[in-house]
């Protein structure tokens, strides 16, 4: 299924991970983090390599002009 919509989507998605990895990077965030102080630089390596995946299907799923 080959979509402009859904390939924006996955854009969106790809631009909040990014924030949320920052977020987890700074220590501003501590939802699902076993501490409740400091960086959680794992959590941000997760997010920052869903927002990848996420670039990789919107470049999947866009329509390709011939």
């Amino acid at each position: 299924m080959k979509s402009n919509q859904l390939a924006i989507g996955f854009v969106i998605l790809a631009v909040i991970c990014i924030v949320v990895a920052a977020l987890y990077l700074f220590g501003v965030l501590q939802i699902f983090a076993s501490t409740t102080s400091g960086p959680h630089v794992k959590h941000a390596i997760l997010f920052g390599a869903l927002a990848v995946a996420s670039l990789i299907a919107a470049n999947f799923t866009r329509e390709k002009a011939v």
